[in-house]
């Protein structure tokens, strides 16, 4: 049942990952320039996030012990987000722009009239 757990949770980071290396695309070119180094920064922790739910995914497929990626995806989940606060102390921004589209089409489809 663990190894069932610990499974669905290194698939979810790996998903994660995705998300905050497309995250990390979304930003505007003015706003790319202004914080080069974070942005990038961002990309690859999402990078990573994904690459060690892969290969936690793989170590608790092949019959590895799932407290080894209970101490690891933990300790590398948390990089992202805070890269991702500095990144928007630095930009001055409340969300990231994926988020602000995300928001104004799902307003859209479901016909709220203030946003």
């Amino acid at each position: 049942m663990l190894t069932a757990l610990y499974g669905f949770l290194a698939f979810g980071f790996v998903l994660g990952g995705v998300v905050c290396a497309y995250d990390a695309r979304s930003y505007t070119d003015e706003q790319r320039a202004r914080a080069p180094r974070l942005v990038r920064a961002y990309f690859g922790s999402g990078l990573l996030l994904s690459v060690v739910g892969l290969a936690s995914l793989a170590w608790i497929l092949g019959g590895g012990n799932v407290w080894t990626a209970g101490i690891l995806l933990p300790a590398v989940s948390a990089l992202p987000c805070l890269v991702q606060h500095r990144l928007h102390q630095r930009l001055a921004v409340d969300r990231s722009p994926l988020t602000d589209r995300l928001s104004s089409s799902v307003a859209r489809k479901l016909n709220f009239p203030d946003h």
